[in-house]
């Protein structure tokens, strides 16, 4: 009796411990509007069901540019749309790992800057490939630069779109007045009533010239190519820091002149200059796309 009482403590007390593993699974991922869990990563497999929003997932991986593999809490598998409407998850390729030991600067230059050291194995951020010698980063929540030979990355390649720059500001100033601006709106999703800055960007690249640019500026960014504020040449992307936080959270389009067209809480879709008041002193850095 005492054998069958033991073992069923021990039966009980292993069972409990699996199941506290299993409660311990990492649903790190939020889903942020309703989406459908489906059984393959096809519009045309069936659906399990609902995942509302507020609910926790865990992300297993992602299959492509359009699904997600994922378990819910109820343990099921399956794939639900990778578009950022649906969740907060961030697969971010821009963090890389160095190969060997190397300083990390103050500024993208060897000089009396530095202002610490990135060990061997340890992971940064990768905000901006300045050029083939140096990559500007985040380590451990500090910006700096450090030498690009010490990591693999390859910056995002540069969307393909038969559009000219010109093509590009005339379609951008076609919509000078639009949108009134809210932050995450898109107009494509609001009837073309509301916009934020990012989506107005993807609305002239990408839905009106066939690009294919990410959602937010701070993705934007990293697209394309580095350029100087010397250098700017209409259909330029231009960033802006407006929090003074060191992130970046708005951009809008170069026109030539020192003019970039923009939507903004101050005038909707209109024109600023980024050389003079409030934009140059909160200008960041600049990408080409085209």
């Amino acid at each position: 009796m005492k054998k069958v009482v033991l073992l069923g403590i021990a039966f009980f007390v292993s069972t409990s411990a699996f199941a506290g593993q299993a409660l311990a699974a990492s649903y790190e991922t939020e889903v942020t509007y309703g989406v459908n869990l489906r059984s393959q990563p096809s519009t045309d497999s069936s659906v399990f069901r609902l995942i509302p929003k507020g609910e926790d997932i865990q992300v297993i991986e992602q299959i492509n540019d359009y699904w997600l593999k994922i378990e819910d809490r109820r343990g099921k598998i399956g794939y639900i749309s990778a578009n950022e409407k649906y969740t907060d998850f961030d697969n971010n390729s821009n963090v890389v790992t160095a190969k060997e030991g190397v300083n990390f600067r103050s500024q993208p230059k060897v000089t009396n800057n530095k202002i610490g050291y990135i060990s061997k194995g340890d992971t940064v951020e990768v905000i901006e490939k300045v050029n083939s010698y140096w990559l500007k980063v985040n380590y451990n929540g500090k910006i700096g630069y450090t030498s690009a030979s010490y990591f693999d990355y390859d910056a995002p390649a540069k969307p393909k779109s038969d559009s000219t720059a010109s093509d590009i500001i005339a379609t951008a100033k076609s919509y000078l007045g639009d949108f009134d601006y809210k932050f995450g709106a898109e107009p494509w999703n609001t009837n073309y009533r509301y916009s934020d800055c990012s989506a107005f960007v993807q609305l002239v690249f990408n839905k009106d010239h066939g690009y294919d640019l990410p959602r937010t500026s701070i993705k934007q960014s990293k697209e394309g190519a580095y350029v100087a504020k010397s250098k700017l040449k209409p259909g330029d992307l231009v960033f802006f820091d407006t929090n003074d936080d060191g992130i970046i959270n708005h951009e809008g389009i170069y026109m030539g002149n020192g003019e970039f067209i923009h939507s903004a809480p101050s005038n909707d879709v209109g024109i600023n200059n980024l050389n003079s008041g409030y934009w140059k002193d909160h200008y960041v850095t600049a990408r080409r796309v085209l």
